[in-house]
């Protein structure tokens, strides 16, 4: 059998090595994964070094936010990676790897033949489907799209001494010339595939100058939280996204594919098994595309598992019959894409196909069905212009509060759709930072804060706010960090409430219980159940009690304090701007 190492680099969720762990073990194969720095963010300063293909959140304090940002190893780091190669002496190394994490890449690429030069190391993931021929300038063999089978093949090769070169789904270069193998076909029954490996042995997680194998770190979600993917693909072909480049090169990647109901649930009781409690992440790019098939899921979800999730939704499928299902079922929050309140933007350049229409009514659903949104928006976009800005503004303010706002810039990833466009028009690479800053608080504010018809304009039209949004900023700030705390206050409420409607049935199945046995004239199981039931009735009244504290305490008139903030707040604020004006 081969020996095969996969790395994942400052993910250590990452589904698509944790799948090929699984089958390449399921093939009889040795196969281990490490853990490569955990993700962290980071939070830069002002004049720290920053560079354009980094994924960049946009908080309201003005900042730039770097998600999983890529920390360089230590000199004891690099010295316990080489340490694990010496130990398990696999054949092959393989690299998940993002566009942000190239020069990562490179320095691990560097470490391994290093220390093993006669080791195969190849490149899979996001940015080498994307871009292959420079990826291949790195590696042995550069892994494009969905490679489940070729890596099995892969390791199939290595074991009876193949040549790897017949591998299909790879880029490689030989005496100055590049090589490709076809691309196979996707596995369209995704039932056939092992469940995403989860396990202790073999698993190596590498941080802060230590190396464990089969303890996530400490501080990650690994260890409260589980991801799972029911569906492969996205309908859409949004020209910012990676999936949109990956149907070109998988035309077969362009549908949907489904996981039986039977086959997601025998998952996640293991995960349950293993883990216990834990707040499950449903990864699907969009998980309300089919009522029927969520109305199944949630039939088995409800009684077999029963733990607080999330999942994304999408405007044409934010429908109110989908919404009271998750409603029902423990949602904590759903995530959804605005990514530009500009009909031009989202048809013309990112090719959304949904109008603004539709967008606000998918909104008010979810208002109506009271599940907590976050919204994502995308910012610092070259391809906007002062009208989509403001356009992009209004629509933030129609949106019903409270919601979350995850904003980000926009990011050129190597040969997307949008990336092409860019190029064909002349446009930068990067937009200035300070002028979007205006903006982008602007945003912020309009998430959090009811603006009149005319503080909204008087803020549109300040010089004073565009040359220093700082005021904006730390206002949009405060604001948002205490709109977030009403929305945690609420989803624990919900939470404990659950908890009380729980007792609730079982305080009635009790004292059910106990009429019987006492009419049998049961004595001694009528004592121990009235004591249950003593206990029981105690906890519900605490639960209650709890609840009622919350809500009759400085949060209670939550709605109304947002809406007044423009009053006290806003007002002020367009007033200390106006005196700065005049002087």
């Amino acid at each position: 059998m081969a020996g095969i190492l996969l790395i994942s680099l400052y993910n250590e969720f990452n589904l698509g090595v944790r799948q090929m762990v699984s089958e390449l073990r399921d093939a009889g194969h040795d196969a281990w994964m490490l853990c490569l720095k955990q993700y962290r963010k980071k939070e830069l300063a002002p004049d720290e070094e920053w560079y354009p293909d980094w994924q960049t959140e946009l908080p309201p304090n003005g900042g730039r936010l770097v998600l999983s940002y890529p920390y360089p190893l230590s000199d004891c780091e690099r010295e316990l990676f080489k340490g694990l190669l010496r130990k398990l002496r696999p054949q092959f190394v393989g690299l998940s790897v993002y566009s942000a994490f190239v020069p990562s890449a490179i320095e691990v690429t560097r470490l391994i033949r290093e220390t093993l030069p006669d080791a195969l190391v190849g490149w899979g993931g996001p940015h080498v489907t994307l871009d292959p021929v420079s990826s291949s300038e790195h590696c042995d063999m550069a892994f494009v799209g969905e490679c489940d089978v070729p890596m099995v093949e892969l390791a199939h090769a290595l074991h009876h001494g193949k040549d790897w070169r017949q591998v299909p789904n790879i880029v490689w270069r030989e005496n100055g010339s590049i090589h490709r193998q076809p691309v196979s076909p996707v596995i369209k029954d995704l039932d056939t595939l092992p469940f995403t490996y989860f396990g202790s042995d073999g698993a190596y997680y590498l941080e802060d100058d230590e190396l464990v194998e089969g303890r996530p770190f400490p501080s990650s979600e690994l260890n409260t939280c589980f991801k799972i993917m029911t569906t492969r693909g996205c309908p859409y072909v949004c020209t910012f996204c990676m999936l949109s480049f990956q149907k070109e090169v998988m035309p077969d990647t362009t549908r949907l594919r489904f996981r039986s109901i039977p086959h997601v649930m025998r998952e996640l009781e293991e995960a349950k098994a293993r883990m216990g409690h834990f707040f499950l992440e449903i990864e699907d790019d969009i998980f309300t595309t089919r009522p029927e098939r969520m109305k199944e899921f949630f039939q088995h979800y409800r009684e077999r598992i029963g733990m607080p999730f999330w999942c994304y939704t999408h405007p044409n499928y934010a429908r109110p019959e989908m919404l009271e299902v998750l409603k029902q079922n423990n949602v904590q929050f759903v995530v959804m894409g605005i990514q530009s309140g500009s009909d031009r933007i989202a048809n013309e350049i990112f090719d959304r196909r949904v109008s603004n229409k539709t967008l606000l009514e998918a909104t008010r659903n979810i208002h109506k069905a009271g599940i907590r949104p976050f919204y994502d928006l995308i910012s610092n976009n070259p391809f906007e212009s002062e009208e989509d800005r403001i356009e992009t503004f209004h629509l933030l303010r129609s949106i019903p509060r409270p919601y979350g706002l995850q904003l980000v810039a926009l990011t050129f990833y190597p040969n997307l759709g949008i990336s092409r466009m860019r190029e064909e028009r002349g446009l930068p690479l990067t937009v200035d930072f300070q002028q979007y800053r205006f903006w982008n608080s602007l945003y912020h504010l309009a998430s959090t804060v009811e603006l009149s018809d005319g503080d909204a304009e008087y803020l549109l039209n300040n010089a004073e706010f565009r040359r220093d949004p700082s005021l904006l900023e730390r206002f949009a700030t405060h604001a948002k960090a205490w709109t977030r705390e009403i929305g945690d206050l609420k989803a624990l409420n919900q939470t404990h409430l659950q908890e009380v409607h729980r007792l609730a049935d079982r305080v009635r199945a009790l004292e059910e219980e106990l009429t019987f046995i006492k009419a049998r004239r049961g004595f001694r199981q009528f004592l121990w159940l009235s004591e249950q039931l003593r206990h029981l009735k105690h906890k519900l009244v605490n639960w209650r009690s709890l609840i009622h504290a919350r809500e009759e305490g400085p949060h209670k008139n939550a709605g109304a304090r947002t809406d007044s903030l423009r009053e006290k707040a806003i007002s002020p604020l367009c007033n200390q701007a106006k005196k700065l004006s005049s002087s």
